[in-house]
Parts: C-alpha cells; structure tokens; sequence
C-alpha cells in the first residue's frame, strides 16, 4: 500500500515538472526569435526602437507561442482542479461517516439562513411586479410642528382626500402617472361577494382607472381597468389570479359573468396575472374595482362625518397614492411642487390658515418594493431570527473546522510524504480547500432542500390562521444567496485546518503512525481543535439562553390575567351594512340574530361587540366627564367599545358595582354605560361613580349625547396581552346611530368549534345573504395576539436545540480523538495502578473543562444578546439569572452525555493492547 502510494506521488510530481518545463521552454524559444530578429534588423542600420517594434511586427508566430504559453497555463490550471476534484472525492468516499455528518451539519446551518433570507427576500428586498419599479413615489406628509390636520384613516399619513387626488390629477407637471389605491375594510375578508347565490366574503381595492396601465401590468385573460370605468356606466372588476383560480377554477368563461360585490352587481371584465399581488407585500386583493361612491364598498369599511361620502368629504382623508417621477425631474424639484399642492388641499379643503398649512410638508419615499407595512412589522424580528440563524451556522462551521481537523491530524503523514516529494505547501492547502468547498457544495445543495420546506413552515408561523400571501420559493436571489453562503462556509471552516496541516516538521511527521501519535511520544498539538470546541460552546449559550428568555415571554404572556374566561368561547363576524341594511332594520337583524343563536343547543349566552376583545382594534376617542376628580390630564382619552346585552357576563367580565348592560337599554330608553374600574379610579378615585355621566367625542364619529354610568366592570385587557388594562367604557349597540359590522361572542358548555355549523345555519335562517367572517375561538384570538412571541419561542427553541446537538457532535468528535491519541498514556496509567473511575473522571473533566472556558466565553456575549432583545421579553429580565444557569447546567448535561461513551471507552482499555496501540 505504501510503495503504491509513493508511486502515484512520484508520477504525479513528474507530470507537473515536465508540464512546467514545457512552459518555460516555449517562453525561451519565443525570448530566442525575439532577440534574433532585432540584432538583424539593427545590423542593417534600424534605430532600436523601430527594431523592436520590426521584429514584434514580422514575427507571425509571437501571438501564437503566447497564446500557446496561455493555453497551457489554462490547460494547468483546468487539469490541477480536475485532479483536485477527483482525489478530494476518493477522499470523501474513503470516510462516508465523516461526510455524512458534514454535509448534514452544513446543510441544516445553510438551510436555516437560507429559509429566513427566503423570507426576508420576499418581505424586504423583492420589487413590485410591474414596469419599472424604481420610477415609483409613494405620496404622504409630515408636519414640522404639532398643528391639527385632516382625520386620516387606514395608513396615517399616507392617507390623502379624494378632492386633492382630482386636483392632483389635473397637474402633470412633476409625476407622469398619478394612481390612487384604497383598501376595502381592515380584514383581509371583508367584502360581501355572492356568485350564483353563493354568499362569501373577500378583499378588495378600489383603484382609478389608470392603475394598471400605470403600473404597468397588463391582463393575463381580458382587459385591465381604464380611466372610462370611472364614469360609473358601467360597474366593472378584474379579479386576481388566485381568486379566479379558487372561485371559477380558471375557467375563461368568467369573463363577462355577473357577481355582487358588496350587494352591487359587478361584470368581470379581466384577470391579473399571477406573479402580480398588488403594491402591498403580505395583502393580496381579491379583486380591484374602479373608484365609486358605492354603498356597499366604503374605503377602510366605514363612513366620514356620520355618513357623508368619502369622495365629498373634505376633512376625511383616506386614498393612497403613487405616482411616477417624470424624466429629468428629481425628487428635490417633485417635493416643492407636491408642498404647493398639498398646502392648497389643505387651506382650500380642510380649511387650515396659512400659517398652519405651512407646518405641513409634502413627502416622496420609494415605493419600488411597494408598501411597507409588512416589512416594518417583521423588521426586527426577522433581523433577530437571521442573527439566531448566523450563530446557528458559525457553530456548523466550527463543529465541520473541528471534525476537519481531527481528519487533517490523521493525515499528517500522507501530507509530509506529499510535501517531501516536492508539492508545494499551496498546492496542498488548494486540494485541501477544494474539499472543503466540495462539502460546502453538498451541503448547500441539500440546503436549499430543507430551506424551500423551512420557508414555507416559517411562513405559516408568521401568518397564524390566516396565511399571509408572500411567494417564498427559491429563486435567482435565494439561489446566490445560498451559493455565497456555501462558499464563504467553505473557505471558513477549511481555512485553518488547511493551513495547520500543512505548516509541520517532515522529519517527526514521517514518523507518526496512523492514528496521527508521534512514535518519538511527543503528540501534535490539539490546541486549535479544543478552541473550536470552546467556541462551539459558547454560541450554544447564546442561543440556550435566547430560547430560554423567549419561552419564559411565552409562558408569562400565556399565564397573563386578561380580565375574562378566554375558554369556552365562538368569535365570529358579521357586515349586514353591504346587503342594505342600516338603522333601527339594522339594529332589529343584531336582534334576532342574538335570539337565534341563544336559543341553539349547547349555547349559554352570547352577545356582540363592535370590536373582539384582543384583536388589535380598538376605537378611542377624547372624554369629558361629569364631576371627575382628575384634573391634570387636559385631553383625557378612553378605549370604547359598542357592546350588546349580556356582554360582561358572556364574556366573563366581573361586575363589581350597579348593572350590566341589557336587553332594556334600547334607543327608546335613557343612554347608558359601564365603565371599568381603571376609569372609575382615574376620575373619581373613592367617590361612587354610579350615576354620574359623561361624554364621547372624535372628529369622525360624535356622541353628543351624555351617557349615565349605571355599572363598574373589572378591568379587561383590550387589544393586547403585554399592555395593562385601559380605562374603558361600555356602550349598548342600539344607543348608537351608526352601526357598522359586529363581532358576535359565543359561551359553549362543550368545544366552541362543534358549533360552527351550527351558527352558520342560524345566521342563513335569518338572512341568506350573510357570510361570516373571523370565525375562530377566543383562545385562537389570543393566539394569534401572540404570534410574534410563539414564533421567537419555537425557532429560538430550535435553534438552541440545534446548537446543542452540534456542540455534542463536535464534543463527542474532539473527546474520540483525544482519546485515540492518548491510548498509549491511558494504558500506562492503567498498568501503574489507575482506577477506572480515576479514567472515567480525568476524560470527563476534559471535557466539562472546555465546557466551562467555553460557558466563560459566552456568558457576556449572551448578556449583551439579551440587552438587544430586551423589548421583546416580559415578565423576565434580559439577565435573569435562572434561565442563565439553565443553560448553562443544558451545556454541561450535553457534554456529559457526549463524553460518556469515550470515557468509557477508555476506562476499558486493556494495558497490553494500549502499550502496543498505533
């Protein structure tokens, strides 16, 4: 085997000479001619310079001797890296242990970024699928001094009136396109749709007629929108690729077919094309319907000014608009014309002085990714789960270092006989980095196998019940995404085992037996191995001690008092305001509806609210209260919500004073409401606050009318989890004028979800047309208010487990070859006395020692970790002691259980046959 072996290096060694004598021979006989043609043409009486330049020129063959001296050194390269290619894959087949584990471990730490880049691709980077996507401008304000200003709805200062977008429309003179854009309602789902008699709800935009073509996206089946559809003759949709998918099974017969659309009859006129979702990452519509004062089909799902239309209002802004920038204006010269638009909106609408309007500034931002509601959600959190994800991936790369290293050290020999024949210490850390990089290559082609499925389950853990519609398949960006990781990974871990093993003294090397030991006693050095280890270690505390003050988040929040029974309880939603009814009709349909689900088997109560509690919606608004103490908050605010009868009691809300709110309290009988008992204690601290009254009041919606305070509820959290209970008022839906959709709450004696059927059937009893909408549980409500804690407790969970495993594997990997290599030693102290005991404890407190110095490295790095995610944590602090001493008493079980089968592989070891080991 070994004179074999010498063989294949000494051939090898001389095809490279001759290869490189060859070179060299071609450079010397072109250097020949060259100099043989000048000394010619100087005898015949050239100046040098003309005969150089005479001899380069009648010289035909230079170009070719060069070109053949290239291709040779072309040639070389080609067929070193082929070579490097074949010996680094007899290599790996020769340990299909150590590949196998390799390539796994680099796989799950490539696969893991690679599926949150996915996510981040599509999320934050991606541009909109239209024309020219860098030429978009999205329009908004800001104000350099806190003045009052038009109501906004939806998007805050995004918002803009319809009266200045007909302005603006009629300016062309910065923005070459000018699109407007509303959502319909707040949901998701909440537009009434009926085809062929089928009721169901659905999302949708209302758009000007100019947003496609200015968008620059044409119809996959029919024609888009046109400015003509404006004029209202005739109602018209185009319907996204997914909704025809689902509804008409991509039939082109719909086309030209009939549906209602917020009880108005639409025509289908087009289908978008798939990739298109519209200009809001994470909100796919429906479909889009042209700009119209349709009852039906309200901006944001609800009215102005107590009714007054959306397109009148002057006060009320609510549509979004995006332009494009014409050629050679810039944003500077866009902006100060935008300034003059917007302050004449403003002082001319909204009815603003001079002096304020001026307060108002126009604003452009990019919106070539569309907008960015998503992307300020998931920031932070994505940025959080790629930093855990990058940890994650530098363990892999120091457990792949250390598994190298330990294979390096067994080939010391064959690389001091190559270096000995005369290789170059290069072109051996070249081969070994081939290697290296054909790992990487394995495991990042296996890498993006588990991303395109880890993308997919990280999604679904963003999206809750409801999926988001974010398209997170591999493509070109993912792709080199993975394959610069790949390759950085590869030059990461194989660097320094590359070099270590190539940087050695021949003479003890050649020395060495098979298992790396040196026959003179004297073992290589192991100290770069243990530190890889170490570091190992202390990312694996980061990450155990992340996961762990995630979860306890978790747990706390889930264990948190919201003020009512979550259990036990149906949400569903209900609109009847786009099948036409308003007023006391609609107020008498909340009746009955409430009539005939009571009266279901199985239900001990239900009641309705405008707002479910923890769904994020709240209505807030100033408050005046009738002989209230407090006095140093000038503009008190409260959260209200519009209740019907029975809510405290179905909702499980104690009643510490007076009443609830009945079937009696009717718009016939005196206004009425309950407080909770924060409001009662901010206004009117010991004093009884049953009977006193007080008003409500907002810019869009009034209640001029005094409400007597006939009950004290106990404090309830509203929309969320982590915030304390506001102060919070409780009116009954029918003392209110305008209604809008309700929520319907459902007490069960059994599973809630058995009863779904079963409402549904009640609510077709009483209007066919009727679809319901949110159905979930209240526990599934809370669950989905906390999302973003689940998502940091289950991946945090993950990746620490992961780091945990890999730190074991590479434990286990370090201790098996320390072990190896000091057999000899082992069966010594056997043969002199020693104890298994004695053995077992000396290989595991090897190992609990590189624990501990690796524990020692981590512990500040994850403090600093836990300053970072601070904001994210509740009801534990960042440095909690106990979730630090966990993780690390984690660590030290892992190595125990890592450490074991090499300690009792060497407390076993039989003397004789150590003193004989190589």
């Amino acid at each position: 085997m070994t004179t074999r072996l010498f063989q294949k290096l000494r051939l090898r060694t001389r095809s490279l000479f001759e290869r490189n004598r060859v070179e060299q021979e071609l450079s010397d006989e072109l250097r020949f001619h060259l100099e043989k043609q000048i000394e010619r043409k100087i005898a015949e009486g050239v100046t040098p310079e003309a005969a150089r330049y005479a001899a380069l020129r009648e010289l035909g063959g230079v170009a070719q001797i060069k070109e053949e001296c290239r291709d040779m050194r072309k040639v070389n390269f080609i067929e070193n890296f082929l070579q490097d290619v074949r010996y680094g894959l007899r290599q790996l087949r020769r340990s299909p242990g150590f590949t196998a584990v390799a390539v796994l471990t680099l796989a799950l730490g490539i696969g893991a970024n690679t599926a949150i880049f996915s996510l981040i691709d599509a999320v934050m980077l991606r541009m909109l699928p239209v024309k020219n996507p860098e030429q978009l401008v999205l329009l908004s304000y800001n104000k350099t001094k806190p003045v009052e200003g038009p109501t906004g709805s939806g998007y805050g200062n995004t918002s803009l009136s319809y009266l200045g977008f007909e302005r603006l429309r009629q300016q062309h003179d910065v923005l070459s396109s000018i699109i407007g854009f509303v959502p319909l309602g707040f949901s998701p789902e909440s537009v009434a749709v009926n085809i062929d008699g089928q009721p169901s709800l659905a999302g949708g935009e209302m758009v000007s007629g100019n947003y496609f073509t200015g968008l620059g996206v044409p119809a996959v089946l029919g024609r888009t929108l046109t400015e003509e559809d404006e004029d209202h003759a005739a109602r018209v949709a185009v319907l996204s690729y997914g909704y025809w998918t689902r509804k008409f099974g991509r039939d082109p017969a719909a086309l030209g077919k009939r549906i209602a659309l917020g009880g108005q009859p639409y025509t289908i006129v087009g289908v978008a094309p798939p990739e298109f979702f519209g200009v809001e990452p994470g909100r796919a519509p429906d479909f889009w319907a042209p700009l119209a004062d349709e009852p039906g089909l309200t901006p944001w799902g609800v009215q102005p000014d107590n009714g007054q239309s959306p397109f009148t209002a002057k006060k009320w802004w609510w549509l979004m608009i995006i332009g494009r920038l014409k050629p050679g204006v810039n944003q500077a010269q866009a902006r100060a014309a935008l300034d003059v638009w917007l302050r004449q909106s403003l002082t001319g609408d909204v009815g603003l002085s001079q002096a304020h309007a001026q307060a108002f500034r126009a604003q452009l931002d990019p919106a070539a990714r569309g907008l960015d509601n998503l992307r300020a959600y998931f920031s932070q959190p994505l940025q959080i789960l790629m930093a855990l994800a990058g940890l994650v991936l530098l363990i892999a790369c120091a457990n792949v270092a250390a598994l190298m290293l330990t294979r390096a050290q067994r080939r010391r020999r064959e690389i001091a006989v190559r270096l000995a024949l005369g290789a170059s210490r290069g072109r051996l850390i070249r081969q070994l980095l081939t290697e290296s990089l054909m790992l990487a290559a394995a495991g990042g082609a296996l890498g993006m196998a588990f991303a395109g499925w880890g993308a997919r389950v990280l999604l679904l853990l963003m999206s809750g019940s409801t999926s988001l519609p974010l398209d997170v398949r591999l493509n070109l960006s993912v792709v080199g995404f993975a394959a610069s990781v790949s390759m950085l990974t590869g030059i990461l871990f194989g660097l320094a085992p590359a070099l270590g093993s190539t940087r050695l003294s021949l003479s003890p090397a050649l020395k060495e037996n098979s298992s790396g030991a040196s026959q003179t006693g004297r073992p290589p050095r192991w100290r770069l191995g243990k530190s890889l280890v170490a570091a190992q270690v202390a990312f694996s505390l980061v990450l155990a001690a992340g996961a762990g003050l995630f979860v306890r988040t978790l747990m706390n929040l889930e264990h948190e008092n919201l003020g009512f029974n979550a259990h036990g309880l149906l949400l569903f939603g209900v609109d009847p305001t786009q099948n036409g009814y308003k007023g006391a009709r609609l107020v008498t349909l909340y009746d009955r509806l409430l009539d005939h689900i009571r009266s279901l088997p199985g239900v001990q109560g239900a009641s309705l609210s405008a707002f479910a509690l923890m769904s994020g919606w709240q209505n807030d608004g100033p408050i005046a209260v009738e002989g209230g103490q407090n006095k140093a908050d000038q503009n008190p605010t409260v959260l209200w919500n519009i209740v019907g009868p029975d809510f405290l009691k179905t909702m499980g809300i104690r009643l510490l004073l007076g009443r609830g709110i009945g079937d009696h309290d009717t718009s016939a009988s005196p206004r009425v409401a309950v407080v909770n008992e924060a409001l009662a204690r901010k206004f009117f601290g010991n004093l009884d606050p049953l009977g006193r009254s007080f008003t409500l009041g907002t810019t869009s919606f009034k209640l001029d009318d005094a409400y007597t305070i006939v009950g004290v509820a106990a404090d309830a959290k509203f929309t969320g989890v982590r915030s304390e209970a506001p102060i919070t008022a409780y009116i009954p839906f029918s003392q209110v004028g305008d209604l809008g959709m309700m929520h319907f709450e459902v007490r069960t004696a059994g599973e809630p979800t058995l009863l779904v059927s079963s409402v549904r059937r009640a609510v077709r009893d009483v209007d066919s047309n009727l679809a319901l909408s949110e159905v979930k549980t209240q526990t599934q409500q809370i669950d989905e208010a906390l999302l973003g804690e689940r998502m940091f407790a289950q991946l945090s969970s993950f990746f620490g487990a992961l780091a945990l495993t890999l730190a074991a594997i590479g434990l286990y990997g370090t201790m098996t070859y320390t072990v190896g290599r000091r057999t000899n030693e082992i069966g010594i102290r056997v043969a002199l006395g020693a104890k298994r005991s004695q053995i077992l404890r000396m290989v595991l407190g090897e190992a609990f020692t590189l624990v501990l110095i690796g524990a020692a490295l981590g512990l500040p790095v994850a403090l600093a970790a836990g300053r970072l995610v601070a904001t994210q944590l509740y009801g534990v602090k960042a440095s909690d002691p106990l979730t630090f001493s966990a993780a690390i008493a984690m660590l030290l079980a892992v190595a125990g259980v890592a450490a074991y089968l090499p300690a009792r592989r060497a407390a076993r070891v039989d003397p004789m046959v150590a003193l004989r080991y190589e």
